[in-house]
């Protein structure tokens, strides 16, 4: 038999390849292919598989395709085995009875990808979660407790900080009680001002069994602390209890431990304790003077809420001068002055404050070695700088001091963005998702941390997640400021949402052009320069609210000048900008390049030669 050459008749070549089943190969190549796509994109992100796995599998099953079609040319399977078409001599070929049975196959591919069409369409959806991300099972555990903010009951009403200090350090001691599930302070916090919101809404909405409840009444010499335990469920009271005491530090820290020991106790039977010995609750002492306690406890509720850090700076200075042995004063301190280049407009330098960070960060763990707050403290200023190009640092010791402090201490909200944040600065994007999605798991209500989830989703192209995220972080109102993605918003063609962002007033209130930044994100290859420059004028003639990073506006359009922000680096939207000189420029004035060339490069870079490197 003479095989038909490429150069015949159209005609001909076309019946050969039919004849030789080509095009049935085609069909079941497709059907199958298909089928092992749908399975594969389903299962893999069970198994934990980053993004570039499923990529890759697509890839292979699509370069298969071309493959197929060229031995299904030149090979036919004969009763003796797999032959070269030319070798089959004529009239012994069984092509038309191995093309009836491919046709069965196309056949009960089709019904399949029928079905699962079907299926589909009919059955429920479930949304696929990332590892770490909050779930909504609807079960509730019975060994699980918020603490709200306790109430304010000073002749005066100006101790609401100390309220809030005094359940917080309650629900501190309970969060380290093994078998008790508490809930975060920011998320019991947010229900401060609901108060017509009755105990069995909040605790439903904070997905707790048991919620504790109290007030405080500061009166000159004396104190006075109430406290109860309501099971949500029934709505009625296990425990509670008044304490009157004369105000000293001691018996401050006393009643705290009293208090969460009486939880545990009362909570005995669900935690299946009951009848051994009751888990030890311990207060920490931190300091003997009530005076710096005070001092410290107003400055933390600043630092929480992130405002007014320059008063916080100040009450914690005194509260250190009060008591120079305050480890925790000295901590929170540092952990304030961290903070300042990024919520506070300081002419101060990052060389002042990188030494007084050191320095009080140092002083905190000389005092107490395990201070977590310490470590992550002094880890977030130097990461914090390194990515504004203010001072250098060794990545590879930022990472590892704020890994220590989140195994210190892993609910720590703000050391574990910290973790997330840096791990996505150096590209480590599947560790800085599961880091936010772990914060976000248990501290929903934590603005930081939920934001910058919806950030990493998007730099995974993971948009339909993102935004479902970000839904999320504006219904619940945790917005941080004027924070959002514009990048995201351009892709869903959310055109007013971007705008209102972009007009609000950390941004660029007052400027005139708003409608054509849209539409340069919208076309981020053609020459945006003009636009730039304007935009550059009117931060240069406008004052704005708020320390923001306007790369995020700047940097997508072609304004490969701004430095970047540190999760935003590698966004889609900045694969342009990771082509340019000035990315490689930042990318070894940052310190990132000595921490790939010591850790390893991340997926989308690739070292070139003895002292170059590539990125997507």
């Amino acid at each position: 038999m003479v095989p038909t050459r490429m150069g015949e008749h159209p005609m001909k070549l076309f019946d050969e390849l039919k004849r030789r089943n080509v095009f049935r190969v085609a069909g079941v190549y497709a059907v199958v292919g298909w089928l092992l796509i749908q399975v594969g994109v389903a299962v893999l992100p069970t198994f934990g598989a980053p993004p570039w796995v499923a990529k890759v599998y697509i890839a292979l099953i699509l370069a298969g395709f071309p493959i197929a079609m060229i031995l299904a040319w030149a090979f036919e399977l004969t009763p003796e085995g797999v032959k070269l078409t030319a070798n089959v001599p004529e009239g012994e070929s069984i092509a038309p009875k191995t093309g009836r049975k491919l046709d069965y196959v196309i056949i009960g591919g089709l019904a399949l990808v029928g079905v699962m069409i079907i299926a589909d369409r009919l059955m429920p959806s479930f949304e696929t979660r990332p590892s770490g991300a909050p779930q909504d099972e609807g079960k509730i555990a019975a060994a699980s407790i918020a603490v709200l903010p306790f109430a304010d009951l000073s002749p005066a009403g100006d101790q609401q900080y100390f309220s809030d200090g005094i359940a917080e350090e309650i629900l501190n001691a309970l969060a380290n009680v093994d078998g008790l599930d508490v809930a975060s302070r920011t998320s019991s916090f947010a229900f401060k001002d609901r108060e017509a919101a009755r105990v069995p809404e909040i605790a439903a909405e904070l997905k707790v069994r048991h919620v504790l409840e109290g007030s405080v009444r500061k009166a000159g010499a004396s104190l006075r602390i109430t406290a109860q335990l309501i099971d949500a469920e029934s709505d009625r009271h296990l425990w509670s209890e008044t304490y009157d005491r004369p105000l000293t530090a001691e018996n401050v820290f006393a009643i705290q431990e009293e208090i969460a020991g009486a939880i545990v106790a009362a909570l005995s039977d669900v935690m299946g304790t009951a009848g051994a010995a009751a888990p030890a609750v311990e207060v920490a002492k931190s300091t003997t003077d009530l005076s710096a306690y005070d001092l410290y406890l107003q400055a933390r509720a600043l630092y929480q809420r992130r405002e007014n850090l320059e008063e916080a700076d100040a009450l914690l200075g005194e509260a250190v001068e009060r008591d120079p042995n305050f480890a925790d004063a000295w901590a929170l301190r540092a952990a304030t002055l961290s903070l300042f280049k990024e919520y506070v407009e300081t002419d101060r330098s990052y060389e002042d404050i990188g030494k007084l960070v050191d320095a009080y960060a140092g002083r905190a763990l000389a005092l107490s070695p395990d201070n977590a707050r310490a470590i992550a403290a002094r880890a977030n200023f130097r990461m914090t700088a390194s990515w504004n190009l203010a001072l250098k640092y060794d990545i590879g010791a930022i990472i590892a001091d704020l890994k220590r402090a989140v195994a210190l201490d892993p609910r720590d909200s703000s050391a574990v963005n910290w973790l997330g944040m840096i791990y996505a600065q150096v590209g480590e994007s599947d560790e800085a998702v599961e880091t936010f999605a772990a914060c976000a798991a248990f501290d929903p209500f934590f603005g930081p941390c939920a934001e910058n989830y919806y950030d990493l989703l998007v730099v995974q192209e993971r948009y339909d997640e993102a935004f479902a995220q970000y839904q999320q972080v504006l219904a619940k109102g945790i917005v941080v400021s004027g924070w959002t993605n514009f990048s995201m918003l351009a892709h869903f063609d959310q055109k007013a949402a971007f705008m209102q962002a972009t007009n609000h007033p950390s941004w660029l209130p007052g400027w005139r052009r708003h409608d054509d930044l849209y539409e340069a994100f919208k076309h981020p290859d053609e020459d945006h320069s003009e636009l730039i420059s304007d935009i550059e004028e009117h931060l240069r003639t406008h004052p704005h609210r708020g320390v923001i990073n306007f790369s995020l506006l700047l940097i997508p359009i072609g304004g490969f000048d701004a430095t970047p922000f540190a999760n935003n680096l590698w966004a889609p939207d900045h694969a342009r900008y990771r082509r340019s000189p000035q990315f490689k420029a930042y990318i070894r004035e940052s310190g990132i390049y000595e921490y790939w060339r010591a850790n390893g490069f991340p997926p989308q870079c690739k070292p070139i030669g003895k002292d170059d490197f590539e990125c997507e």
